[in-house]
């Protein structure tokens, strides 16, 4: 038998296996992308079986196809583990119920180039809805002592190097919304990412944002005694929205002609509303100075 022969006969029995794994849903969708990613290594495979098909080390031709058939069941298991509702094909939901236990929610959120929409709250501790032929992302999810702690990082949604890439029209691909009566305290990440973060109803304590050439829209709500923003994007385009009844307070001596044209005076380094010490509820927001552009507006 052939090397050639060989490696035909494991790729169809290859092949079999994952139909299998797929139609039984032991698999999803996912799978496929992977192994497109790494269909260069199949290549090299099939060259280093040629340069030893007719030498003494003619094992190493069988070998290789051998290590190609164990690594393509790994990729496909790896890539595709958390079943229907990881798929790449299908707009998929998850959520994590409410505990009367938890206290507090800390979340990290790995955005990548991935789109967000957080809008409103809810009963759930967490909800989080995602498109269509997008990545699903990897969670990680546990609890230490009274505290919730949520990682949701993105995979690629591209591949073969960006040679094909899967675009929608849908208006974002995450969307995600938190409980309504657990204190959040959130960090972000992205890139060339268009956010729109509603925390009106949210009880927001601290948000850190790091997203360079992002489009960021940010409505903070009233219900957190004092809520901490802080802000870093290189060529950013952020826009504020707050509560007339907050006191809000901005540190960005970079954005001082703007801030001062809004009313804000300076205090302790930073620029504050009118009678920002004598409310109940404030808001303390940090902004890069690398920012594209930064407006803000009270509702």
């Amino acid at each position: 038998m052939t090397p050639a022969r060989f490696r035909w006969g494991l790729f169809l029995v290859l092949l079999g296996v994952l139909l299998l794994l797929r139609n039984t849903e032991v698999l999803n969708d996912n799978f496929w992308v992977d192994l497109l990613v790494y269909l260069p290594v199949v290549l090299i495979a099939v060259g280093i079986e040629k340069i030893f098909a007719k030498s003494r080390a003619k094992i190493i031709s069988y070998l290789t196809s051998v290590a190609l058939l164990l690594g393509a069941l790994w990729i496909a298991f790896s890539g595709s583990l958390g079943g229907a509702e990881c798929s790449f094909f299908s707009k998929t939901t998850f959520k994590m119920a409410y505990d009367p236990s938890i206290r507090a929610v800390h979340a990290v959120l790995d955005l990548g180039e991935t789109d967000l929409t957080i809008r409103d709250s809810g009963d759930d501790l967490i909800y989080g809805s995602f498109d269509r032929f997008t990545r699903k992302p990897k969670t990680e999810y546990e609890i230490v002592g009274s505290e919730a702690n949520i990682t949701l990082t993105s995979r690629p949604r591209s591949f073969l190097g960006g040679i094909i890439r899967i675009e929608t029209d849908d208006p974002q691909d995450w969307y995600l919304r938190f409980a309504r009566n657990i204190p959040l305290e959130m960090e972000c990440f992205g890139n060339n990412s268009n956010l729109h973060l509603n925390f009106a109803t949210t009880l927001l304590r601290r948000l850190k944002l790091d997203a360079d050439d992002a489009q960021v829209y940010l409505k903070l709500g009233d219900r957190e005694s004092l809520t901490k923003v802080d802000i870093v994007g290189e060529n950013t385009n952020l826009r504020v929205r707050v509560p007339q009844n907050v006191g809000l307070k901005v540190f960005g001596n970079d954005y001082q002609p703007y801030l001062v044209r809004l009313g804000l005076t300076q205090s302790d380094g930073g620029f504050v509303t009118n009678g920002y010490d004598t409310v109940k509820n404030k808001i303390v927001v940090n902004l890069d100075d690398r920012l594209g552009s930064f407006s803000i507006d009270f509702f």
